[in-house]
């Protein structure tokens, strides 16, 4: 007869497998929980995290994150407060508003309008503007421009306008540089800009000459392109980006 105690004998060498299935099976647990947890369902998760904070004695809410799921060390998406989705939705508002008081502009290829990082962003040639020379706008580019104006004092926005000229020389008795040109085509627009309602205080006109040109000076085309005035529009709260339109 078969001696029980061989059974328990410490020195066999399959008692490996004891241990092994140990862990098989608590690996096989471990993936039932994370696949529990890919399939995420916001009851079945708290649920799931509270039960395991108990599990393992720990109080004050599960082992879970509370939101989102995790990779690595990163923490989930959280939701957008309240006042931020208001402010995506302002932005959206005015840079719809925008398009569509320049619209004609933007048709003609003389404007552009776009959402960076920075801000919202209008790209004005100075022909859309001015006459060859002058920092006067003409009064069709006032009607557009008093538009867009409106649109932003309705709104915080902080406001950047810059001048830039190309580098062809300019000598006048108004105006002794191109520095002189594109400080006073910026202050025009910041002007225009405060009568219809954008505080002083919240806006800055600079002149940068031809120190940043976008184009190639050396054609038509480009120095074309160069000549420009650019109002930049700056959230002070730095609300996300616009969604865009499903």
């Amino acid at each position: 007869m078969k001696d029980h105690r061989d059974d328990e004998d410490p020195d066999r060498p399959d008692r490996w497998l004891i241990s092994y299935a140990d862990l098989i099976t608590l690996l096989f647990a471990l993936f039932v929980v994370l696949y529990a947890y890919s399939q995420v369902n916001e009851g079945k998760y708290k649920a799931l995290s509270e039960s395991l904070g108990e599990a393992f004695g720990r109080s004050g809410g599960g082992l879970l994150p509370a939101t989102g799921r995790v990779v690595g060390n990163q923490p989930g998406p959280t939701a957008l407060d309240p006042d931020s989705v208001r402010r995506i939705e302002m932005r959206r508002r005015t840079l719809q508003g925008l398009r569509d008081a320049l619209r004609t502009m933007t048709d003609a290829g003389s404007v552009r309008i776009e959402e960076t990082p920075d801000g919202i962003v209008i790209d004005f040639l100075d022909n859309a503007l001015f006459d060859p020379g002058v920092a006067t706008p003409t009064s069709n580019a006032k009607v557009s421009l008093a538009a867009a104006a409106r649109l932003v004092a309705a709104t915080d926005y902080a406001v950047t306008l810059e001048g830039h000229t190309d580098t062809t020389p300019i000598s006048t008795r108004t105006y002794a540089s191109n520095w002189e040109l594109s400080a006073a085509r910026a202050a025009a627009v910041a002007r225009l800009f405060e009568e219809q309602g954008v505080p002083g205080d919240r806006m800055v006109a600079e002149g940068f000459g031809s120190n940043r040109p976008v184009a190639d000076n050396d054609n038509p085309e480009g120095r074309a392109r160069n000549r420009r005035v650019v109002a930049i529009l700056r959230d002070p709260k730095g609300a996300p980006l616009t969604p865009p339109a499903k």
